[in-house]
């Protein structure tokens, strides 16, 4: 069974909650929001922050927010900044040729499977998804107002 890892879903998560609107959110409201551990919610914070995919900004009235709308984040881009590159099997990280290669019919196949899978998530974006799952603005901003 293919799966990502439980930080990936974690961040998935993070980035559909500050996908509504345009606010500054502390790690702590966003902990909060989305019902995780602080220092976990910090972990995904600062890996997203360093792809680029949020920007941060210091200080007591500073917090995160997108840093570009959520129809071009990518799955594909979430998965990238918190598990690096990924690849279905070893053959298919990258071009170079594996110790097996000579007796392997198989690396061709899975490189195309790789690649098939790579395009899905690609095309499937963050604002895709949260319209997938039904969320909207004013469900999420019901879930900063209790915690407020």
């Amino acid at each position: 069974m293919l799966k990502i890892s439980r930080l990936t879903d974690y961040a998935t998560a993070v980035i559909l909650f500050l996908q509504n609107d345009n606010k500054l959110y502390s790690s702590e409201m966003i902990a909060s929001a989305v019902g995780l551990e602080i220092p976990t919610v910090s972990k995904v914070l600062k890996l997203l922050t360093k792809s680029k995919i949020l920007s941060s900004i210091r200080g007591a009235s500073g917090g995160y927010q997108l840093a570009k709308e959520a129809g071009k984040i990518s799955l594909y881009d979430v998965i990238q900044a918190i598990e690096g590159q990924t690849a279905i099997t070893e053959c298919t990280k990258t071009d170079s040729l594996c110790a097996q290669e000579q007796g392997c019919d198989s690396r061709t196949g899975w490189q195309k499977v790789n690649q098939q899978i790579e395009n899905i998530l690609v095309k499937m974006t963050i604002a895709r998804m949260a319209e997938l799952n039904g969320v909207s603005t004013p469900d999420i901003k019901v879930m900063v107002k209790n915690y407020e």
